[in-house]
């Protein structure tokens, strides 16, 4: 608990910060969680390194064109990423198109959901959004780990995590939905949006962490990584906001 409390003590403010400041070093942030989660992900599913350096160099281009608002270049990186990928698998026989999509969905499940807290950091006020996205996240996590530890009863999918319960989730919903109460004239909310828009973000960070529980189940790890003490890696400390930034950005891209 106390490698927890000290991670998170040092993280959480270095997160605010490049929030706040934006920009480039938000950008090399958000570069740098995408990098190390990929790996993670790539190592879980046993994806070839000639496969992993192009589902970094492919990340990290889908990153800095979301940065840089070119989707035209963006396309065209993808066109001839995709050509290269094709040309991988055919020309080394050890390679299968199977590895090749579990490439391509690592970067998909990793670096594309990533890109939207560049998308989120882009809108007007977009800083403020972004934060939201952490808090939101950082809330409904912390929430639905301390009540489900100490009161969850009912397992909510023991197949994929024998130790999440539906009072947890509960807890954690609820967190989402207090948070946005709390601040919702900030953003411009009525309370009845605020309520609605906590609901599906606790919702969607309760499917984050769930689906990143069936990516371990499938690699049979209890940890995604160990580069954050106390917390495991990457995609064990961010699965649910990977899920949760899109939502705030398509409702406030949606209804603001």
């Amino acid at each position: 608990m106390l490698a927890r409390i000290l991670t998170a003590a040092v993280g959480i403010p270095a997160i605010v910060l490049a929030v706040q400041i934006g920009g480039l070093p938000f950008l090399l942030l958000v570069e740098l969680l995408s990098l190390v989660g990929l790996s993670e992900y790539y190592r879980l599913t046993r994806v070839p390194v000639c496969l992993q350096v192009w589902g970094f160099a492919a990340g990290a281009l889908l990153l800095i064109g979301v940065f840089q608002g070119a989707p035209g270049w963006a396309v065209g990186g993808a066109f001839f990423l995709g050509g290269l990928l094709i040309i991988l698998v055919v020309s080394f026989p050890r390679l299968s198109f199977e590895q090749a999509g579990s490439a391509v969905l690592g970067v998909l499940y990793v670096s594309f959901l990533f890109s939207y807290l560049l998308r989120l950091e882009a809108l007007p006020a977009g800083r403020n959004y972004t934060l939201l996205a952490f808090v939101l996240t950082w809330v409904s996590d912390s929430l639905a780990f301390l009540v489900g530890s100490r009161w969850g009863r009912r397992k909510l999918a023991p197949r994929l995590s024998p130790r999440k319960t539906w009072e947890g989730a509960a807890a954690g919903v609820a967190g989402s939905t207090l948070v946005l109460l709390a601040v919702h004239t900030w953003f411009g909310l009525s309370a009845g949006m605020a309520i609605a828009l906590g609901i599906v973000a606790g919702v969607a960070a309760e499917a984050g962490d769930l689906a990143e529980s069936a990516l371990k189940r499938f690699a049979q790890v209890k940890d995604s990584g160990t580069i954050l003490p106390g917390h495991g890696g990457i995609l064990d400390r961010f699965d649910a906001l990977l899920l949760v930034a899109p939502v705030v950005y398509v409702w406030f891209r949606l209804w603001r």
